[in-house]
């Protein structure tokens, strides 16, 4: 456990104007959501509120949160453990996430003014010279710029925060789908697509293309699951 306490403890921030229980449990939620501490990894209540010298009850409260979001899970003789995602999980999220970025989508082509396809135009020229110079991490930050663009046009501010919200619990494989330069290149030609059917207000090859988009990366998510 001693392992992962250094990045939980640079997660925790008790300078903030937030009760106590709310900042641990944020600050674990991120620690777990970014794979730091390992599927199966037992988090032990004494430990954590010793090292961050706090008493157990906050991290008593935020571990049951957790669990309520099925990010933990409680195991008979063993105690508060990282719980894996499954197969089952995945398809799920995928299938929520394909639904809701349609409806961001097409409300989006509904609701785009030029000046922000333009702007979306000018990231995805950008994004394809970062491909090219082979900086994978910014071309990574650049396809959520993307996807920000695409919620910010669809006037919908609740749907993003709920795609949002779904696409944590596959934080730690965020890189895994667009690790290749081919797939980088194929999410590239993919979000020109989505721009084009959205400026020439075809909803269904927006659908078309969110669903091929989203199937490739469920089948790479899920073969490094079963590895």
């Amino acid at each position: 456990m001693i392992d992962y306490m250094d990045e939980l403890v640079k997660n925790t921030n008790f300078n903030q104007s937030k009760p106590i229980r709310d900042v641990v449990y944020e600050s674990l939620r991120k620690t777990i959501i970014s794979g730091v501490i390992p599927v199966g990894e037992r988090i032990v209540e004494k430990e954590y509120a010793e090292r961050l010298n706090i008493s157990r009850t906050p991290v008593r409260e935020a571990l049951r949160r957790l669990e309520l979001e099925e990010l933990v899970e409680y195991l008979p003789r063993t105690g508060v453990v990282v719980k894996r995602i499954s197969i089952e999980d995945v398809i799920e999220i995928y299938k929520i996430r394909h639904n809701l970025e349609v409806l961001a989508t097409t409300s989006a082509m509904e609701n785009i003014t030029e000046q922000e396809i333009r702007e979306i135009e000018e990231l995805l020229d950008l994004t394809e010279k970062k491909n090219k110079e082979g900086n994978v991490e910014e071309v990574v930050k650049l396809f959520g710029v993307f996807n920000s663009k695409i919620y910010e046009a669809s006037r919908m501010r609740r749907l993003a925060s709920m795609i949002s919200k779904l696409n944590e619990y596959l934080q730690r494989f965020r890189n895994i789908s667009i690790a290749e330069n081919e797939r980088r290149e194929k999410a590239l030609r993919e979000h020109r697509e989505i721009l084009k059917a959205i400026k020439e207000k075809n909803k269904e090859d927006i659908d078309d293309i969110i669903k091929r988009h989203l199937d490739y990366s469920l089948e790479i998510v899920m073969s490094e699951i079963k590895d």
